[in-house]
Formats: C-alpha cells, structure tokens, sequence
C-alpha cells in the first residue's frame, strides 16, 4: 500500500490552493479565522480559565488561604496597602523575611515549621500565577528571607517544642477495625453505617487518597465481575480512574500496572455482600454508570420506599471528608497525638501490605505511588510495633493491662520473703509457709479482677499443682528460680615423690 492511499487527503498540507490569494487576501483570511475561533469561545481569557480549572482544587484553595495569612501579617505592620507583585525584589525579601520571623496564629501561638515552609510556597505559586519574574526559593535575590525561614525552623523545634507533627494521622490497628464495625459505626444496620463501610472497602483495597478520590467516584467506575481463575468467584474491579496526584493526564505519564480488586472472601465482612447490599438500597436511577457513587441519606418520613436508603443526590464533599474521623469519635478511638482521619484508611493498607512482607513494588503499584522510595514514610512503628518494643525493653512477652499505680501493690510476702530471701518447703516451716500465701492471697484479695495479673508477674508461665519438695525465690517482679545444687566429691591425690 502506498502512501497516498494509506491516508486520506485531509492529513496533508499543499502549499498550491492559496497559490491565487495575494498577501491581502492571506492576511484577510488569517484574521477571519482569529476572529472565528474568538468567536466560538475560545478567547485567550478562556483559556488561561480552563487552564486554572484543571489545577488541584486543594492547592488552590492552599494557595488563598497562605495569601491572607500574609496579607493579615502585612496589614498588622502597616504594610497592608502593598501590591505584591509590584514590590522590588530587596522589599518583597525584606517583608517576607520579617513575616517569617514574627507570623502568629490569630490566638498568639505559633505556627509549626512546616507550615511555615508551605507559607513560602504558597507565595511562590501566588507570584508565579500573577506573572511575577521572581522566584523566591530559587534566586539569592531573595536569600536572607530563606535564611530567616530556616533559623525560625530551627528555633520553633529548640525552644518551642514544635515540629512533632501534633497532626498526623496514623494507621488503624485490627483491633480498632473491629471496634469501629463491632460499634455499629461500620455495618448494614443504617444507611451511614452501610455507606461508610463501603467507603472502608473501597478505599482500603484501592488506596484511596482522603476524599479526593471517593468524590470524583462514580457508580460505573467500580464494577462487580468474575474471576475465571477461581470458578467464577465474584470481584470488584476499579476499571475507572479518574485523575490522581500522580496521574493527571500528562503524556508519558504515570500508569497503574493493573485494574486494582476487591475479591469476594467467606467472612461475614465479605466487600461483595456489602456491594450488593448497597446497591440493592439505593435508586434506580442511581445505578446508571455516571451516576455519582456516594449519595445523600434519605432520612426518616423522606422515604417513600423503605428499601431505598439514599438520595438521588451525591453526598456533599464534607460528609465524605468526615467519614472516618465521625466514626472514630463515635467509636471511641481518637485520642490526642495520633489522629485518625479518612488518609488513616490509606496508611492503614499500605502499612498492612508492608508488615506482611508484601514486595515493596507491588504495595507501589496498588496505592499509585510513583516509586518505592515514597512508601518509607508509610514504614513508621505503628501501635503494635511500638508495643512490642516496649514489652522487649521491659523484658516480657505478655500484656499486662491496668497494672497497679504502685509498685507497692506487689508486696505479696512479708518483708523478709519480699526481699529475695530463699526459701524451700524442707527449710521453712510449714506455719510459715502457710501463712506466706495467706499474705500472698489477701493481697490478691485486695485487688479483685487483677489476681490473673499477679500471679502472672509472680509465677509467669508455670503451671503449679503443688509447692512441696521444690525451691524458689521471690522478688517484687519476674520470677526467679533455683534448682538446687548436689555436692560434689572430691577426691585428693597424694603425691610419693619428695619434691
């Protein structure tokens, strides 16, 4: 096949069709069609708009607020008529250098080194945007106000304690897990708890990040199939994804290596009985592929149909966001410094994975991540890590939960026994030994509900029918016993020699 008649006319230019227009005529027709395209919409103004439309609605919205935390700074110094754009470079490094030595939350506080940090940013994002030749992490123009930004760093985490991250949201251990579904939070009983756990699912097998994903959803993007492989064994299949952090539609950009998968398992929290519970409980309507995936709760008298559970509505973006923290408080599971918020379900799956031994790649590839070297901060003790390490510094293998307040509550022997003094049933009389675990009982006594816990401390892991014909030492912690020694022979060689 030749050239000519793999494509068509259309994709070739010839230069001879305009071989009778004179320069005027060109000219005329360019601005024809300049006018035409102005005409259908697409003015430079328009552009730039769909242009800033297509950035993240969360960096945007960073950016503004960054913008009034500086403008209020600059207000407060009598700075607050300054158009920023118009400052020379020497003033802007000047402003921002004092904004980032004496900026304070509205309440006196200060700010923690990172928000500092994303300040700096946000102002740069702002001048970018405007058009500004400046760049204020880059140029030494603008070098003393870097070097005020990292001494300010350093003095909030000196002498201020900050830099703690008091913020962060941590991963979920199994037990919470299940204390949120036991608690009614997560479940089938009610339309929020139904949604939520369906969100859970979702999330935790996908790698959702916070609500991001979960809004963009739609109820055609996940969809139920059969695995050939396992005799048909149902699955959920995410065969839609729209726009991430890391993938944003550029070429030669980002791609997932594989559809991630929700298999069906014979649990009672089997995801696909959830699936179909959900969607047998909302509208017809609803079902339809662009049909927004998390909907609005249809309450109380509002139902018409009792089995119809939501609305033919999407549920607002806050109510997503507040997913998991709103079943964490309800639950019974936040407490200060480790936040639990909806990326706790992402930290969550990824931290699973790891602690399984799942190869680091794989984990990569079902949560988006670009690389491996972005899971590391995913690598962080979690509550059982930092557990057990705990029980290998206090030299135990058992949990011994509401231990005493007072060391004292284990003085279970009198004060010579308590010690460390040896006894044996053959040495001590039987009076003394009775009456050393009549002290030992009424102790236990003393203290209902925790006598498992002192005999453990006492007697860690025997198993004792009887005390007779043994030896053993007590001390007011772990246990330790003395097997008695046999006395050696010793036999003494005389030599004959004179030496």
């Amino acid at each position: 096949m030749s050239d000519e008649e793999e494509n068509s006319e259309s994709e070739f230019y010839y230069p001879n069709e305009y071989e009778f227009l004179d320069n005027g005529d060109l000219t005329e027709t360019n601005n024809e069609r300049v006018g035409d395209r102005e005409n259908e919409g697409n003015s430079q103004e328009e552009i730039e708009t769909f242009v800033k439309e297509q950035k993240s609605e969360n960096t945007t919205k960073k950016t503004v607020s960054d913008m009034k935390t500086f403008q209020r700074y600059l207000s407060s110094i009598s700075k607050g008529d300054k158009e920023i754009l118009d400052l020379p470079a020497d003033d802007l490094d000047h402003l921002l250098a004092k904004f980032f030595k004496d900026v304070r939350k509205i309440n006196g506080d200060e700010y923690e080194p990172d928000t500092l940090s994303g300040f700096q940013r946000s102002i740069q994002r702002f001048l970018s945007d405007g058009k500004s030749p400046f760049n204020i992490l880059e140029q030494k123009e603008f070098q003393m106000s870097r070097k005020v930004l990292a001494a300010k760093r350093k003095s909030l985490v000196q002498k201020a304690g900050k830099g703690n991250r008091p913020n962060a949201t941590r991963s979920l251990t199994d037990e919470e897990e299940d204390k949120l579904f036991k608690s009614g939070q997560f479940g089938v009983s009610t339309p929020e708890a139904l949604q939520r756990a369906m969100w859970w699912f979702l999330s935790l097998h996908f790698g959702f990040r916070a609500r991001d994903e979960s809004r963009k959803l739609r109820w055609g993007d996940v969809e139920l199939q059969q695995d050939p492989v396992q005799d048909g064994r149902e699955m959920l299949v995410w065969i839609n994804e729209r726009g991430t952090k890391t993938r944003k539609g550029q070429e030669n950009g980002h791609q997932r290596a594989f559809q991630p998968k929700i298999y069906a398992t014979s649990t009672e929290r089997c995801p696909i009985k959830f699936y179909k519970l959900f969607r047998d409980h909302r509208p017809k309507e609803m079902k339809q592929p662009d049909s927004p995936f998390f909907l609005a709760v249809r309450h109380g008298s509002r139902r018409e149909n009792s089995e119809i559970w939501y609305m033919k509505a999407p549920l607002g973006k806050n109510q997503i966001g507040k997913f998991l923290s709103a079943a964490a408080d309800n639950a019974g599971i936040q407490r200060t410094g480790a936040k639990v918020s909806n990326h706790s379900v992402r930290k969550t799956s990824i931290s699973r994975l790891l602690d399984a031994s799942t190869p680091e790649n794989f984990v990569a590839q079902l949560s988006g991540h670009k690389n491996t070297q972005s899971l590391q901060s995913y690598k962080s003790a979690g509550e059982k890590h930092q557990r057990q390490m705990s029980y290998i510094l206090s030299r135990t293998t058992q949990e011994a939960p509401n231990l005493p307040d007072s060391v004292d509550s284990y003085h279970l022997l009198d004060n010579q026994t308590s010690t460390g003094q040896l006894m044996t049933s053959e040495s001590a009389p039987q009076s003394s030994l009775t009456n050393s675990l009549a002290v030992t009982q009424a102790s236990l006594d003393q203290h209902p509900g925790k006598s498992d816990v002192n005999s453990r401390a006492v007697f860690a892991g025997a198993n004792i029918s009887s005390i007779s014909g043994c030896q053993f030492q007590i001390f007011n912690g772990p246990v330790k016993i003395i097997q008695e020694s046999h006395k050696r022979r010793r036999f003494v060689i005389e030599s004959d020699d004179e030496d």
